[in-house]
């Protein structure tokens, strides 16, 4: 095996082909890893400061591994450190390094280890953000690269999911899921001019009339930074174009009044609300469009094993979904470095909801 670290735009230009046949080969794919969702965010939103530090892990010129890390230059307390981090953590719901399918996975870890030992003068700490409990790469990681550096680890968010090759309806919320259906019968009664438009070709004047409505209906939206919007538009385009995004509406009297946005990539569909107004909240329009959604990717998509509601607990969720996969923040500290403080650290950081249990009880 072979290892090289892809540090420019330009060297990973020219691995394009290489990594769209490579994400053809590994288990799990996500969108995240996808070259469409990288390569977007590397033109729209990566911060200059950041520097790329991509391992790809070749065997007789078939790449067998990518950990698609980049270095971020991060200020702590009382000094600055030098981080490696996945490069989508901000955008991305799920984070990997990811091995072929057919590859003995430690032995590719390993590879990976020594390359990071032969540059540990370049980096303080890895942050790794968003790693999946149900990826047995996971456990993987921890045990390999814990032998290695110190580690630290976390619970980070929940992603509620519907596995549809085990799914039983009894399972569903019936009592919630009836009541919804019964909202959506009064909202047809109700208003003789609705629209109820399922899976529609992704469009950019409804994706662009979509966003104002999520940026009038949440003051955070993550689309009143126009970098955020410019990324998007680029990857749902070209995700348009492999007939892999969809977008799912109802109109009441030629007013939207609710959407939500669906990406395809392998066996998974990715669920994003987008707009759900408040003055149609009696007819609950954002569930009802929800359920129309999940019905139809449930009767229509035999390819599909999972819908995936992404991080957020919301009680929503939980009408339909009866699982949950687990996201972890995890840190591997170098040892090679002064590590005494940033052991201190990261042990306050990481744990420091017990320890505020710990010091207010009586």
């Amino acid at each position: 095996m072979q290892t090289s670290i892809i540090r420019t735009v330009e060297e990973l230009s020219n691995i394009e082909h290489q990594w769209r046949e490579f994400m053809r080969h590994i288990e799990n794919p996500e969108i995240f890893a996808s070259w469409e969702w990288v390569e977007s965010y590397i033109h729209h939103l990566m911060d200059p400061s950041k520097e790329l530090f991509i391992i790809v892990v070749t065997d007789q010129d078939t790449c067998v591994a990518i950990a698609p890390l980049c270095i971020v230059s991060q200020k702590i307390i009382w000094r600055r450190i030098s981080t490696l981090q996945f490069i989508v953590a901000d955008v991305g719901d799920v984070n990997l390094i990811y091995i072929h399918k057919d590859c003995h996975g430690v032995k590719v870890l390993n590879q990976i280890i020594q390359v990071l030992l032969q540059h540990q003068d370049e980096w303080d700490w890895i942050d790794l953000y968003n790693l999946q409990s149900s990826n047995p790469q996971t456990e993987l990681v921890k045990h390999f690269f814990g032998e290695q550096f110190d580690l630290f680890e976390r619970k980070l968010s929940v992603l509620p999911y519907i596995d549809l090759m085990q799914y039983n309806d009894m399972k569903a919320d019936k009592s919630r899921i009836k009541a919804i259906e019964r909202k959506e019968r009064k909202l047809l009664r109700d208003h003789h001019d609705v629209t109820i438009k399922i899976f529609e070709p992704f469009d950019l004047q409804k994706w662009s009339n979509f966003i104002e409505l999520h940026k009038q209906r949440w003051q955070d939206s993550l689309f009143n930074q126009p970098n955020n919007q410019a990324f998007f538009e680029e990857v749902l385009l070209q995700l348009h174009n492999q007939e892999r995004t969809h977008l799912s509406y109802i109109e009441i009297n030629g007013h939207v009044a609710a959407a939500w946005h669906t990406m395809i990539y392998a066996d998974k569909a990715y669920m994003y609300m987008i707009a759900s107004p408040k003055h149609y909240a009696e007819y609950g329009v954002g569930l009802v469009l929800t359920n129309r959604v999940i019905r139809h990717l449930m009767n229509t998509s035999s390819c599909l094993q999972e819908i995936d509601f992404l991080s957020g607990q919301q009680d929503y969720k939980f009408y339909w979904a009866d699982r949950v996969k687990i996201n972890y923040h995890i840190r591997f500290i170098n040892r090679a470095r002064r590590t005494k403080l940033l052991r201190a650290y990261s042990f306050i950081q990481f744990n420091k909801q017990r320890l505020i249990s710990l010091l207010t009880q009586r």
